[in-house]
C-alpha cells in the first residue's frame, strides 16, 4: 500500500506546479515584489543625456490656464534649439484647434458682426508648424480602444523594415487613435505612441517599444526619439513564430520581448533634469543642461493628471518614464525576462521542490534545515548576481514553494519520529499549557492598588488553574474610578482567553477616560468576534465619581447588584441588557446606563460561584444566607463582608463548583 506522505507529497507537488505555470494573479504579485525590491535596491545608475522640460504649477501660475496658446511652445522651441538640443519630444497631444489662436478669433468675430475688420493678427498655428519644421521634433500619438470619428491620415515617419513573420501578430493592439492634427502631425520628424501599460497594481514596470494602431506599426515616443536624435531613417523588426525576435535600428539594438515590450531600469533621476517652462520661456535657464541632450517636453502638474507610479516605489510624472526608455535605450541596459530567464526559472523551480521534498526523508533533520537555507539563500544570491548584467530571473516564488515543500516534509517526518511521544505527552501538554496561561492571566488581568483599595476591595478564589471570572478597577484621574466584574460561560483555557480580550479592551478605554457606553460597546463587540462556541460574559461595568458620591453602571445579564444601607436594608439592582457578546452593536446609545447617588452605601457585586457555593455537604449559600451573614458579620466594610464569604465558601475544603469571585465599593 502506498504511504500517504507520498499522496500528500504529490498533490502539493501538482499544486505547486499548477500555481507556477498558470501565473494567477497572486503569483503576479509575489513576482512584482521581488522586482521592485532589486528596483529600489541594486540599480546604480543616473538618467544622464534626458532633460525634461517641465510644464510645472510655477509656469502655469505665470504663463496662465493650460493647454498654452501654440506661439508659446514656438517660444520653447526657439529657445532650446539656440542650444543644439539632439532632438525635442513632445508629452502632449495637439489634437485640437488652437483655441486661442488669434486669426481664428478674429475671423469668429467677423462672422458674427458680419463686418470685416481689416487688421494684421499672428496665427499662432501656423508659427508652431513653422516652428516644428525647423527642428527634430517628435510628436505623440495614444492608442485608443475605441471608435475615432475624427477623421486623421498621418502616417508613421519611420520606415519599418520587417523580416520573418507579421509583428502585428504579436504587439499590443489599438482599433484607433489620438494624435495632432494632420497639419501638426506632417510637420514633425518623427511620432511615437506614448501608451503606458500598467501591470495589476497600476504600477508601470514595463512599456512595449512597438504599437499596432490603427493596423499601422507605431514606434514609441522613446524609441522614436532615439531614432530621430541618432539620424536614423530605418528600424529593422525581426520576427519568428514565437513572437518578436529583434528590434533595432543601425546604432541601437532594443532588448524587448517576444512582445515588443521592454523592462524599464529606472535609474536615478535627479531633479537637476528638470527645467521649468517658464525658465526656457524666459531664457533663463543653464545652457549645458539642454546642449547634445534629447529634451522631453511633458508636466508634473498635479492638476494635468499625468502622474504614474513606478517600480522603484516613486511616482513620478509620466514624462519621466519615457526619459528612462530612452536612457535604457542609450544605454542597451533595461531589464532582460525573456524565454531563457523563464526557462532558468522554472528549472530551478523543479529541481529545487523535488530536492526540499526528498532531502528531509533522507538525511537528518538538522543537516537538512542546513542544506534548506543554503539552497534558499544560494538561488537568491545568484539572482542579485545575474541582475547585476541587467537579467532578471525571479527566484522569489521559488522560494517560497520550495519553503513550503520542505516543511511539509520534514512535518512528516517529524510525525514519523515523534508519534509515540506525541501520544503520551498530549494530556501533559494541555495541562502545562493551561497552567503557563493561567499564570499570565491572573498576573495581568487583577489590579492591586492600595490606594484604590479604600473605596474598592475585590478577590478571585477560582475553581480550576484559570478563572473564568474577572475582575479590574482603574483610576483615570483623581475624581474617577472605572471598575467592571465579568463572568464567562465556560471555564479553563477558553474562557481565560476571552476574558483576557475583554479585558484588555477595558484597560485600553479607561485609561482614554472613555464613557460607560462606549466601553461597553466595544467589549461587547470585542467578545463577539473573538468569542468561541457562542460563549458570552454576563458582567457589571461601572465608573464612580468620589466628589459627587455617584456611580454610573450597566449590569448586562449579570447577577443582581447588591445595596446595602448602614441599618443592613438590603435593595438589588437587577440586569437591564443581555450579556456581553450575544450579538453585535452598531451605536452605543443601545447602552443605557444607570447613575445612583451612592453616599453612605455599600454595593456588593458578585459571581453565581458565591451565592451557588456550599458551606455544608449539598448546601449552597444563597442570597438569603449571605444577607444572614452580612448580619452577623455586622459590618458594611467591603473587605470583611468578602473576605468572610470567601472564608466560609472555602474552609470545610469542599470542591468549588465555580470560581468565588466578588468586588465591594463603599466611599
Amino acid at each position: 500500500m502506498i504511504d500517504k506522505k507520498y499522496i500528500y507529497f504529490s498533490v502539493i507537488f501538482l499544486f505547486l506546479i499548477i500555481i507556477k505555470f498558470t501565473n494567477p494573479p497572486i503569483v503576479q504579485k509575489i513576482s512584482f515584489i521581488n522586482y521592485d525590491f532589486y528596483q529600489k535596491v541594486f540599480n546604480r545608475g543616473e538618467v544622464q543625456d534626458v532633460t525634461i522640460v517641465d510644464i510645472d504649477e510655477k509656469s502655469i501660475a505665470k504663463v496662465g490656464q493650460f493647454p498654452w496658446r501654440r506661439d508659446i511652445y514656438s517660444i520653447i522651441l526657439k529657445n532650446l534649439n539656440q542650444h543644439n538640443p539632439k532632438a525635442i519630444a513632445f508629452d502632449i497631444v495637439f489634437s485640437e484647434e488652437d483655441k486661442q489662436n488669434p486669426k481664428d478669433l478674429l475671423l469668429k468675430l467677423q462672422k458674427e458682426s458680419s463686418q470685416l475688420i481689416d487688421i494684421e493678427v499672428a496665427d499662432t498655428n501656423k508659427i508652431f508648424v513653422d516652428s516644428i519644421k525647423s527642428s527634430k521634433i517628435i510628436l505623440p500619438i495614444l492608442g485608443e480602444p475605441n471608435d475615432n470619428f475624427v477623421k486623421n491620415d498621418s502616417e508613421p515617419k519611420v520606415r519599418i523594415v520587417t523580416k520573418g513573420e507579421d509583428p502585428k501578430n504579436f504587439i499590443y493592439k489599438f482599433k484607433n487613435k489620438i494624435i495632432s492634427l494632420e497639419e501638426i502631425s506632417n510637420a514633425a520628424s518623427g511620432i511615437g505612441s506614448i501608451s503606458l501599460i500598467p501591470n495589476i497594481d497600476g504600477i508601470i514596470r514595463n512599456v512595449p517599444v512597438l504599437y499596432d494602431i490603427d493596423n499601422r506599426i507605431w514606434p514609441s515616443l522613446a524609441l522614436e526619439t532615439v531614432r530621430v536624435a541618432t539620424d536614423q531613417k530605418n528600424l529593422l523588426v525581426k520576427s519568428n513564430k514565437n513572437g518578436i525576435e529583434l528590434i533595432k535600428t543601425r546604432k541601437n539594438s532594443i532588448p524587448s520581448d517576444q512582445n515588443a515590450v521592454i523592462n524599464i531600469k529606472f535609474n536615478k533621476f535627479s531633479k537637476e533634469n528638470y527645467v521649468s517652462a517658464i525658465d526656457v520661456i524666459n531664457n533663463d535657464f543653464d545652457q549645458k543642461r539642454i546642449n547634445n541632450k534629447i529634451i522631453l517636453i511633458g508636466s508634473s502638474a498635479q492638476a494635468l493628471f499625468d502622474i504614474v507610479k513606478i517600480s522603484n516605489g516613486k511616482t513620478v510624472p509620466g514624462v519621466e518614464v519615457h526619459a528612462h526608455i530612452i536612457d535604457n535605450i542609450l544605454k542597451n541596459e533595461s531589464i532582460i525576462k525573456n524565454i531563457y530567464t523563464h526557462l532558468a526559472e522554472n528549472i530551478i523551480f523543479l529541481i529545487l521542490v523535488i530536492l526540499l521534498i526528498l532531502i528531509p526523508i533522507k538525511i537528518k533533520p538538522k543537516f537538512s534545515i542546513i542544506f534548506f537555507v543554503g539552497s534558499i539563500f544560494l538561488i537568491n544570491l545568484s539572482s542579485i548576481i545575474i541582475y547585476q548584467f541587467n537579467f532578471y530571473i525571479d527566484f522569489l516564488f521559488s522560494s517560497i514553494a520550495g519553503t513550503l515543500a520542505f516543511m511539509t516534509s520534514l512535518y512528516f517526518r517529524y510525525l514519523e519520529e515523534n508519534s509515540i511521544a506525541i501520544e503520551n505527552e498530549k494530556k501533559q501538554s494541555i495541562l502545562k499549557k493551561e497552567r503557563e496561561i493561567a499564570g499570565e492571566v491572573q498576573k495581568k488581568l487583577f489590579p492591586n492598588n492600595k490606594k484604590i483599595e479604600k473605596y474598592i476591595f475585590a478577590q478571585n478564589t477560582p475553581a480550576k488553574d484559570v478563572s473564568g471570572d474577572y475582575y479590574d478597577y482603574y483610576q483615570v484621574n483623581d475624581n474617577e474610578i472605572y471598575f467592571i466584574l465579568g463572568d464567562v460561560t465556560g471555564k479553563g483555557i477558553k474562557a481565560g482567553i476571552l476574558m483576557a480580550n475583554a479585558a484588555a479592551v477595558f484597560r485600553s478605554l479607561t485609561k482614554m477616560n472613555s464613557s460607560v457606553a462606549k466601553t461597553a460597546l466595544y467589549i461587547n463587540n470585542q467578545v463577539k468576534d473573538s468569542s468561541y462556541q457562542a460563549m458570552f460574559i454576563t458582567a457589571i461595568l461601572g465608573r464612580i465619581n468620589l466628589e459627587k458620591k455617584e456611580m454610573e453602571f450597566i449590569n448586562m445579564g449579570h447577577e443582581p447588584m447588591m445595596v446595602l444601607d448602614p441599618q443592613f436594608n438590603f435593595e438589588y439592582i437587577k440586569s437591564t441588557l443581555p450579556p456581553m457578546g450575544l450579538m453585535p452593536v452598531k451605536d452605543e446609545s443601545f447602552f443605557k446606563t444607570t447613575v445612583m447617588d451612592i453616599t453612605n452605601k455599600t454595593i456588593l457585586i458578585y459571581t453565581d460561584g458565591v451565592t451557588e457555593g456550599y458551606i455544608d455537604e449539598g448546601k449552597e449559600l444563597e442570597v438569603a444566607g449571605l444577607e444572614n451573614e452580612i448580619k452577623k458579620l455586622n459590618s458594611t466594610s467591603p473587605e470583611k463582608i468578602i473576605s468572610h464569604a470567601s472564608k466560609i465558601l472555602t474552609e470545610k475544603g469542599f470542591t468549588l463548583r465555580d470560581d468565588i469571585t466578588a468586588l465591594g465599593i463603599k466611599i
